[in-house]
């Protein structure tokens, strides 16, 4: 172990603890701070003498923290390819050590160690005996040690924690996973000791009642006097603007008992929503007598009024439909390793999430801690919750489930009272015996109304689900991965089965990552992958081009999110969508799919105000049928509104007008003005606007506005019609060819100028597709593992082709008609100008179209099909005719030789 630890000779630790006055019902004493450390690798330290003769540990670490805040473990020294690289690895039980002196002033209270957030294991130990374990992940361990303690004396107390998995679960659940959070080993959060009369609340549960505005109250009360107690319980309701108190009597004979009482709110008590998150809390003072003894206890908690409900299609907040635009969350935290417990952290998180327009974060396979749910109760964030169950943790095994049964109650219990906590499901894409699954969905169901539950993600369905999140329904695949070369289309058909349905991880569409990312890794973790990433595109001579490439897919999946998102706006039927995801991933290969990087940074590839305009609670959506046009076209759209705000829109004025690239308005109208409903899809008219007016090839740019204030737009291309007998027509400088023949080379030979378009089918290759690839090509080794194009629009054949550096929709026809040539064998120097990015795993050198001079000659390559439906391919015959015009001048004069040798390579025979 490094210098930042103190070795020591035991030293007993002062408690420099601010008592809170002795006198009151609950006594708290603050445990961060220094406390005795030591590892245990080899698990031998609960059998040694260590224990028995109480050995104090020879290392020190300040509390709360993790291991590897302190550099404990193994210094990894490798770069793992398929997640970022924990600097110190360390799984194996930690023993961390305290003298404690109990305060004589706690005699006859109940006490209690308390842990907000460790993992996974603890045990405690009151000198040389273990007195308590728990194994709960997603709440609090809180160890009573009041059979093990004596107040007026000094103990020493060691706790172990043991990061191991103590069931046989699946390795990638959020909760645990390297991939995401590491596996840390540590203790995080608050940490105290308490003190409580020995009766007192152990449970308080909240369950509003929005049509007759009241909350019922639900107390578990234990009694340790082995006596009869009566008493009071006194209530106390504020919020903004609200105070309400009530009293009422309770008793009890046994050591377990429990109050209910209905509490009426009032008509002035407001409702919880996304708009509008109102928020009450109700603390409860109980005063206990048991003979001649006077007891005290107090408990509070925090909650909104709100009722979540379902019918087939859809879930209603308070009676009104609400619709869930949402990300999900992974667990990703590189910065510190572990999910934050402070609200800062979350505050910031959940507030970039509301700047996106989203009102809705799935938590996959992992339960958040209580600071995440109060900052969403806060701001009016709706959650979904899961516990640390993935894949084949349904398979049997019974020490497992009772892990699971246990975990499910304590997240009910825990974070029940929440507002945001609107949705729960076991876990991710889970399989093996789902009459367990059926068995834990309807006990939430049935013992908890106050929220909607789901057996699993996009795997079977089970008989208590209430909403189902998948991309498959017994109707259909109804997932949207990605857009399409018009709007016109939703997934409506796929839906209509007996319960709402939330689209599984939508988007997924990959970028290049960006390696000035590397520096900002200086947490726990490190981007080595990067390094390897960075490291074998330089070996391939593009090392150069890695902004560009960064950059150009994170355009295209942009414009792809665009695409997914309003698609996802259009499918009235469905209840919502979670996409994956808003930031980064950083494991399963490394999936860089976010518009965030994994720390919640912007990547500077679209702003909230920009990505607002497509999700958001009220959106412009247009329907059409295409993006290339020719100019003896009419653009016809049909407008749309999803408006999920809290109201409607009354004399709703649309206006639609349509610019050029300058911003010069072409055309304008107005529909008709009129009221827009709220909560749903309303369709608002349709316009169309004749295209004759276009002479040459233009990028325009359709908008449509409600209002002024709810604005979208939508880029189409406009190209002359052409005769097709006009496209690549030979001279006798210049050859257009399919093969490269005698003929061709013979054209070289004489210096001349040959344009060879193989039909794909005869390009040895990889198939050409539009979009960048799903997740990552490092987890997904699909077909044909490729990020998107840079388009180099520097050079002179893009003069009469209007386009950008990244992909757009008029390179729709193009990509699906090309195929992509590998280039690794041409020289370093010779860049194509429609450049495929590779995966940055490996990194090829990949183009469809390039130039090069093969002796006195000059070639240009274009793998396209150029025949098939070119009527249709108004954008292909535009590309045509402006490299025509470029390989027809002065400019065309490629400065790379290459072999024909070269090119044969690539061409089947």
């Amino acid at each position: 172990m490094k210098n930042k630890f103190i070795k020591l000779v035991f030293v007993a630790f002062a408690l420099i603890t601010q008592l809170s006055p002795l006198k009151a019902q609950t006594q708290e004493i603050d445990l961060s701070g220094k406390w005795g450390f030591q590892t245990d690798v080899m698990d031998f330290r609960r059998g040694s003498l260590d224990v028995r003769y109480i050995h104090r540990l020879q290392e020190s670490i300040v509390l709360p923290a993790i291991t590897d805040d302190y550099k404990i473990g193994y210094k990894s020294p490798y770069r793992h390819i398929d997640r970022l690289t924990r600097v110190y690895e360390y799984m194996g039980p930690a023993w961390y050590q305290r003298e404690i002196a109990i305060p004589k002033e706690w005699k006859g209270k109940r006490i209690f160690m308390y842990f907000e957030r460790t993992h996974w294991l603890s045990s405690i130990y009151v000198d040389t005996k273990e007195v308590s374990k728990i194994d709960y992940v997603s709440v609090p361990h809180n160890h009573e040690l009041t059979d093990f303690v004596k107040p007026g004396k000094t103990h020493v107390i060691t706790v172990c924690i043991d990061n191991r998995y103590q069931y046989d679960t699946h390795k990638w659940d959020h909760a645990h996973s390297e991939f995401t959070q590491i596996n840390w080993n540590g203790i995080l959060g608050e940490m105290k000791l308490m003190a409580v009369d020995p009766v007192y609340i152990d449970d308080m549960q909240l369950y509003p009642d929005v049509s007759d505005r009241s909350v019922k109250v639900k107390m578990k009360i234990l009694n340790h006097t082995h006596k009869p107690v009566t008493g009071k319980a006194a209530f106390t309701i504020s919020g903004n603007s609200y105070d309400l108190n009530k009293e009422i009597t309770v008793s009890g004979n046994d050591s377990v008992f429990y109050v209910e009482d209905v509490i009426a709110l009032g008509k002035n008590v407001r409702l919880w929503d996304e708009f509008t998150p109102n928020l009450y809390t109700l603390q409860c003072d109980l005063t206990i007598r048991a003979d001649n003894a006077n007891y005290q206890h107090s408990r509070s908690t925090t909650f909104g009024m709100r009722e979540i409900t379902a019918d087939k299609d859809k879930i209603y907040l308070n009676g009104n439909r609400i619709h869930l635009r949402g990300t999900v969350e992974n667990a990703v935290f590189p910065k510190t390793g572990y999910a934050p417990v402070d609200d800062a952290s979350w505050e910031r998180v959940l507030t970039i999430l509301k700047d996106y327009g989203m009102n809705h974060m799935r938590f996959h396979s992992w339960c958040p801690p209580a600071a995440a749910f109060r900052v969403a109760d806060k701001l009016g964030v709706y959650f979904e919750v899961e516990m640390p169950m993935w894949g084949k943790d349904a398979e049997p095994d019974e020490a497992r489930y009772n892990f699971f049964r246990r975990e499910q109650k304590a997240i009910l219990k825990e974070y029940g009272n929440h507002p945001s906590f609107v949705l729960y499901c076991n876990g991710n894409e889970i399989t093996g015996n789902f009459d367990f699954i059926e068995e834990l969905t309807h006990y939430g169901r049935t013992t908890d109304s106050r929220r909607l539950y789901s057996g699993s993600t996009a795997r079977t369905r089970v008989k208590s689900d209430q909403f189902y999140i998948t991309h498959q329904t017994t109707k259909g695949h109804m997932a949207i991965y990605e857009g399409r070369p018009s709007t016109d289309w939703d997934k409506n058909k796929e839906l209509g089965i007996d319960v709402p349905v939330i689209s599984h991880e939508s988007g997924q569409r990959c970028i290049y990552p960006n390696f000035k990312e590397i520096p900002n890794f200086t947490g726990p973790v490190q981007a080595r992958n990067f390094e390897v990433y960075r490291d074998s595109l330089e070996a391939h001579g593009m090392l150069d081009q890695a902004d560009d490439f960064y950059q150009v897919s994170g355009a295209q999946t942009v414009l792809e999110y665009k695409d997914v998102i309003e698609a996802q706006l259009r499918t009235y039927l469905k209840s919502g969508f979670q996409l994956l995801s808003i930031n980064d991933f950083t494991g399963q290969g490394y999936a860089p799919v976010g518009i965030l990087d994994p720390f919640w940074n912007s990547k500077g590839l679209i702003t909230p105000e920009k990505f607002r305009e497509f999700c958001a609670p009220t959106v412009a959506l247009l329907r059409f049928s295409k993006r290339s046009y020719y100019n003896d076209d009419v653009f016809t759209g049909k407008a749309e509104i999803y408006n999920y705000s809290p109201s409607a829109l009354k004399n709703a004025k649309f206006k639609w007008w349509v610019t050029d690239a300058d911003g010069k308005v072409l055309k304008s109208g107005k529909l008709k003005t009129q009221n827009i409903g709220n909560h749903g899809v309303f369709s608002a008219g349709e316009f169309s606007y004749a295209l004759n007016g276009i002479t040459a090839p233009q990028k325009l740019t359709v908008h449509l506005s409600v209002n002024n204030t709810i604005n979208n737009s939508w880029d189409i291309w406009v190209y002359p019609r052409r005769e097709l007998k006009e496209l690549m027509q030979s001279t006798a400088d210049v050859l257009y060819t399919t093969v490269f023949d005698d003929r061709a080379k013979q054209f070289l030979k004489e210096g001349r100028k040959v344009v060879l378009c193989p039909t794909p089918a005869k390009v040895i290759g990889r198939s050409s597709n539009f979009h960048n690839h799903f997740w990552n090509p490092i987890m997904f080794k699909w077909k044909p593992m490729t990020l998107g194009c840079l388009i180099h629009t520097d050079k002179a054949m893009f003069d009469d082709f209007i386009t950008e550096k990244h992909l757009d929709w008029q390179w729709w026809d193009i990509l699906t008609h090309a195929k992509v040539i590998e280039m690794d064998e041409a020289p370093r120097q010779l860049r194509p100008f429609i450049q495929v990015i590779d995966s940055y795993e490996t990194n090829h050198k990949l183009g469809i179209g390039f130039e090069a001079r093969i002796g006195n000659g000059k070639l240009m390559v274009l793998a396209l099909d150029t025949k098939k439906e070119m009527e249709k391919r108004p954008a292909t015959q535009q590309l045509l005719v402006s490299i025509d015009r470029y390989v027809k001048s002065d400019r065309f004069n490629p400065q790379v030789d290459v072999e024909a040798s070269f090119i044969e390579s690539f061409l089947r025979k």
